[in-house]
């Protein structure tokens, strides 16, 4: 049977701390095929092999035959035939697994193996000069109002990808070519592809022991990851004195397939969670879990439950998570808690902005101190908002014509929007943003979104500024809306009045031929600018500076100022990304 094998070069690698024993390997085959029909197909424990080029390996294999109901069908007492395998390879001090069809065998033998350091994958080959063809790249960001992740292709990657991308980025997964060799690496994964023909036995042993040896010399040469979030380990995290302060769970894989009908969630007791039910535990775990001592808090609201750590991974212990059934057709059920703290889709931040934490890997953003004067810089504390007491001070009385004077609606419209052509408030229903500021005469055209959040006392906490920046980069892509969509706006809004008053959403333009000429002057003109404004009277500019000054220092900053960094800087990195321009008006 060893000698029919045709596998492709699709590999896990993991260093050994020892040699496997007959034990491990049996109970292992065992535990994975509980769900076989019949006998095995093969069950070859710990076998001494030698390949024609002279390396020497031990493997085992193990396959088998599973029936199960097809994908597309449920309730149904159809079945189809699959055959499941198992291969391990140990070639000295390393393991290499490839599978079909069996999850996560690597599990059962933990106590033998150790992951190779992130690097080492996302470094292979580095030396040789390798072209980048595709990148597959995470957000380090906490806020769930950004673009998770997000896939670049090209003839070659290299110089193409601005660093502001990628330095608070992590590489999840990526395709490079070296002279006509093709590679995909999966670093959390532990996992090497070599895109090539299909492989007997021996060729498959002899790239396994090149590939595993190519692992344990690369060194940090490839200029193009070294862009990237540099990988870390959590305990040198905490052995400088940091400690996580906030947790964000992504549990979307789950909502999409209930949204798919291919998953169920009941309670312990067997009840199915209805609809709302569901709704409200997924929009309640997507805010940021802040973490206190040893208490979580979420919205406010203490969570019953605790985060605990060891060298290398965060784990999130909750009641109501663990209470929570996950039935998927086909596979084993499980908790929800349980699969939050197997798949660890979660990312977590440090009281140091310049760590972070996801899926089960460490990460440093090494260039965001040499940032701190370009995260100031785009604070603007020149208008007095000292005046403002409210939003847009509503009930509005139907005979109104403007905001009053002490909302911030009004205080926006007559100090930024000032010197802009036409000014449109789009509040409330689908909105773009609370207004739209055009200028098309004069130097060269703008359009800015702005985004205006109102508190009644200074907040630097994360809640009040996430709202805003949330409601700005959920927008973001209408810096880009074509002219046919501001149409669809204007006859559908922006034609009548501001709800029930007699306040006009449009200004500067009698009808929408005179927004269409702006837009014009805007969308013909190359160098036209666009932006995201947040105006945000509740931060003060002299402060986040203290604060960020202590940063820059080396000293510690208080725990709240560190995720309004963290959110502050992903307002930026999404500005830049689609060439945009980010300003935050703010108090002196």
């Amino acid at each position: 049977m060893i000698g029919n094998l045709s596998l492709s070069k699709n590999v896990q690698f993991y260093k050994l701390n020892k040699a496997l024993t007959k034990k491990s390997v049996d109970d292992t085959f065992k535990e994975i095929s509980k769900d076989r029909v019949g006998n095995y197909l093969i069950n070859d424990q710990r076998i001494s092999y030698n390949t024609a080029a002279g390396n020497q390996v031990i493997y085992s294999l193990v396959s088998y035959r599973i029936d199960a109901e097809p994908s597309f069908l449920v309730g149904t007492t159809t079945k189809e035939q699959k055959y499941a395998y198992l291969l391990l390879v140990e070639c000295g001090d390393a393991l290499a697994i490839l599978k079909k069809y069996v999850d996560t065998p690597e599990a059962n033998f933990s106590s033998f193996l150790e992951e190779f350091d992130y690097d080492k994958f996302c470094h292979f080959h580095g030396d040789k000069a390798p072209e980048y063809e595709r990148v597959t790249m995470k957000n380090m960001s906490i806020s769930n109002a950004v673009i998770r992740s997000r896939s670049l292709e090209a003839k070659s990657l290299n110089g193409i990808l601005s660093s502001n991308s990628s330095s608070r980025s992590i590489p999840s997964n990526f395709r490079m070519k070296i002279g006509e060799e093709s590679y995909t690496l999966t670093p959390s994964t532990s996992r090497v592809s070599h895109r090539d023909k299909k492989s007997g036995f021996d060729g498959l042993v002899d790239w396994v022991v090149l590939t595993k040896d190519e692992l344990k010399v690369t060194t940090n040469q490839s200029e193009f990851l070294s862009n990237f979030a540099s990988p870390v380990c959590l305990k040198d995290i905490f052995d400088l004195g940091f400690k996580v302060v906030a947790v964000l769970i992504d549990l979307g894989e789950i909502e999409s397939k209930i949204a798919s009908g291919n998953v169920t969630l009941t309670k312990d007791n067997g009840t199915l969670l209805k609809a709302c039910e569901i709704n409200k535990l997924f929009n309640q775990l997507k805010s940021p879990i802040l973490i206190e001592d040893d208490t979580l808090k979420i919205k406010g609201k203490f969570l019953a439950g605790k985060v605990s750590y060891t060298k290398k991974i965060i784990t999130i212990r909750n009641k109501l998570l663990e209470s929570i059934i996950v039935s998927e057709n086909g596979a084993d059920s499980f908790t929800l808690g349980s699969y939050i703290n197997k798949n660890k889709p979660f990312s977590a931040v440090f009281d140091s902005p310049n760590y972070s934490y996801y899926s089960k890997s460490c990460f440093e953003d090494k260039q965001l101190l040499n940032n701190i004067q370009s995260i100031l810089n785009i604070f603007d504390d020149s208008h007095n908002f000292s005046n403002v007491v409210t939003e847009k001070e509503k009930p509005h009385a139907s005979n109104l014509t403007q905001f009053p004077t002490s909302s911030l609606f009004r205080q926006v419209e007559e100090q930024y929007c000032a010197d802009h052509d036409i000014v449109i408030c789009d509040d409330m229903n689908d909105e773009w943003a609370d207004h739209i500021a055009i200028r098309s005469s004069g130097g060269v055209p703008s359009i800015s979104f702005i985004h205006s959040k109102f508190t009644k006392k200074d907040s630097y906490g994360a809640s009040a500024f996430h709202d805003v920046v949330a409601q700005a980069l959920k927008n973001i892509g209408r810096t880009q809306a074509v002219k046919e969509q501001f149409k669809k706006k204007y006859d559908n809004e922006w034609s009548r009045n501001y709800e029930s008053t007699n306040i006009p959403r449009v200004t500067g333009a009698a009808n929408w031929q005179g927004i269409e000429s702006a837009l014009d002057n805007v969308y013909e003109n190359p160098n036209s600018i666009k932006k995201i404004v947040l105006a945000t009277p509740f931060l003060s500019k002299a402060k986040l500076t203290d604060e960020l000054t202590k940063l820059k220092q080396g000293q510690k900053c208080k725990p709240h100022y560190v995720q309004l960094i963290w959110l502050i800087n992903t307002f930026i990195s999404s500005c830049k990304d689609l060439g945009v321009q980010a300003h935050i008006l703010c108090k002196p």
